[in-house]
């Protein structure tokens, strides 16, 4: 009778923690615009019965894998769900259904996936809350950071540990362990491994500089040195027509609603400032940055007086027109659509800002081209650039009732075996008729390679300078064969170019790693309760506060009553929480 009870108890005690997600999820936009590959495009696996950690007893006529390699006989088919990026257009034949990684995985592993449903990106999250709430989940999907912890909390997803050990490949362990571990670590909760991280493990969010190059050149202007350059040159890109059309109708700085992205965002402008806030308009309210005080304990970086100092230099260029009047009304789309017209001429972003939105402009724009310059500091002390990639902000979790909880992790191999291990550009990239899909995006499952990008840069500027070849693996020589092809004259590989080539993007990145110039967060641990509780209402307070700052529709000293209000208001017990952890560092 006890049992029962305490049985029943369990239940409704997760019943209740996926219930409460429904009242406090908030719409995550994964376009183009906001996001790479690897938080694009969620799960799939398979379906119902009891789980156990361990791996399912073959029976008469039933062939499974008993390790990473093998196939399943007769096949299985494992359900998952699916976020569709809007802006992605698929290559003649392919869908989200039928693929040439779904047909991989039913003939090589005896894996047939299924998609129970497939959303836009704008509503995944909300229909993720609505199937956790409901506990009719897929065999495995991909949940963010906050939704993960809840999933624990609730135990309705599988325990992993044991189908690691077994099922990982050493590439797919090599993911999980490098950088000290960082992803495996965030992934287990008490010991055991509770989830698959589909980031994380290393800085690919920190950002850069992205300037017309063309209008410097009109202008007689420099690559910026400090920040004063920074506000100088955005000021000049007003003022000075840098386009040389004789009309008033240009911006300095790029700038859309979500105030922190990696197209558009404000991350590398605070960064210059050495100040680290991050708390984007369409994010969780969980994924926050702190910086440790003198007294070792966490405070949170979004109130330190160097945001201050930042959005005062914002609402000075948004007062003198440097700012499109009306950022904040318009999203990343928007903001991409004025920079490939020709109206804005910088903005701060992540590496993959070359391949969207401005990887057309140099082959369409007659003139047009785009420098990459690392961030660059206020004062005589460097700039930091700040990454929240160390900690995995997305998981693919198994429900607990897969009848194969395994199965996700033998997908997993193949495609990093396929991206990373010997790699093959037909899963990677497709060409038909002269134009080139990308095809590891439509991957039911996905995950990289820490560290990856960066090595294959300095091997392709390496084979450069000596002509020699033979060191390159085929990912690499595909890239080196991308940048040949530009300096042949290939317009269609400028992105390309601006990835591998020296002072391209990952060599920049790289040295952002070597000069320990990233800053990371204090804190190591997953959301807290009361993250999960107030963060969504604390977040959506802190972007009223910089807007109406940088708009002029609230005084600078605004930001000292918000940052009380935020204390008050649950943050104190946010800060409690977290230096209670033990995961400050």
């Amino acid at each position: 009778m006890v049992l029962k009870k305490a049985k029943v108890k369990a239940k409704l005690k997760g019943s209740a923690m996926l219930s409460l997600l429904l009242l406090m999820t908030t719409v995550t936009a994964c376009t183009n615009s906001d996001n790479s590959n690897a938080v694009s495009n969620a799960g799939n696996s398979p379906s119902a019965s009891t789980s156990t950690g361990e791996s399912p007893a073959a029976t008469p006529g039933n062939s499974v894998p008993s390790g990473p390699e093998g196939k399943y006989d007769p096949p299985i088919e494992v359900t998952t769900v699916r976020s569709l990026n809007q802006a992605a257009e698929l290559a003649p034949g392919e869908t989200y259904d039928e693929n040439i990684w779904t047909k991989t995985f039913e003939s090589d592993l005896g894996i047939k996936v299924k998609n129970t449903w497939k959303v836009n990106a704008e509503q995944y999250q909300n229909k993720i809350a609505v199937t956790m709430a409901s506990g009719d989940m897929p065999d495995f999907m991909n949940v963010d950071a906050q939704q993960f912890q809840i999933l624990v909390q609730a135990g309705t997803i599988a325990d992993l540990t044991d189908v690691y050990a077994k099922y990982a490949s050493d590439l797919t362990k090599s993911s999980f362990e490098g950088t000290n571990s960082l992803r495996l670590k965030a992934a287990t909760v008490d010991g055991k491994i509770m989830g698959i991280p589909a980031d994380g493990g290393e800085a690919a969010d920190t950002q850069l500089i992205y300037i017309r190059k063309d209008w410097l050149n009109n202008l007689g202007l420099q690559p910026p040195k400090t920040m004063d350059d920074v506000i100088n040159i955005a000021m000049a890109f007003t003022k000075n027509d840098p386009d040389k059309n004789g009309k008033n109708d240009t911006y300095g700085l790029s700038l859309d609603n979500n105030l922190f992205n990696g197209w558009s965002g404000l991350d590398g402008f605070f960064n210059g400032y050495h100040a680290y806030p991050f708390n984007p308009t369409k994010g969780t309210g969980t994924s926050l940055n702190f910086i440790k005080g003198a007294d070792g304990k966490a405070q949170w970086a979004d109130v330190q007086p160097e945001v201050k100092t930042a959005l005062g230099k914002l609402a000075d260029l948004f007062k003198q027109g440097a700012i499109y009047p009306e950022f904040s009304v318009i999203d990343g789309n928007k903001s991409a659509e004025l920079v490939t017209s020709g109206k804005v001429g910088m903005t701060f972003g992540a590496f993959w800002v070359p391949t969207w939105p401005i990887n057309n402009m140099y082959k369409d724009v007659p003139g047009a081209d785009w420098g990459i310059y690392p961030l660059v500091s206020s004062d005589d002390q460097p700039a930091l650039s700040q990454s929240m990639g160390g900690l995995p902000s997305h998981y693919f979790v198994v429900s607990k009732k897969s009848k194969h909880p395994e199965a996700p992790f033998l997908l997993l191999n193949t495609y990093i075996e396929k991206i990373y291990g010997h790699f093959d550009k037909n899963y990677h990239t497709v060409t038909v008729d002269g134009k080139d899909y990308g095809e590891f995006g439509l991957a039911p499952i996905n995950g990289g390679l820490p560290g990856n990008n960066p090595r294959a840069a300095a091997a392709v500027q390496a084979a450069k300078k000596s002509g020699d070849t033979s060191a390159l693996n085929d990912e690499q020589k595909n890239y080196y064969d991308q940048v040949a092809k530009f300096e042949a004259g290939d317009a269609t590989m400028w992105a390309a170019n601006k990835l591998w080539a020296e002072g391209g993007v990952f060599s920049l990145l790289g040295q952002y790693v070597d000069n320990k110039q990233v800053f990371t967060s204090a804190y190591v641990g997953n959301p807290t309760p009361t993250m999960i509780a107030k963060g969504p209402s604390l977040r959506d307070e802190e972007v009223k506060m910089m807007t109406s700052i940088i708009m002029g529709s609230k005084p600078l000293d605004y930001f000292d009553e918000w940052a009380a209000n935020w204390l008050a208001s649950g943050g104190q017990s946010i800060l409690d929480e977290v230096n209670a952890s033990g995961m400050v560092q």
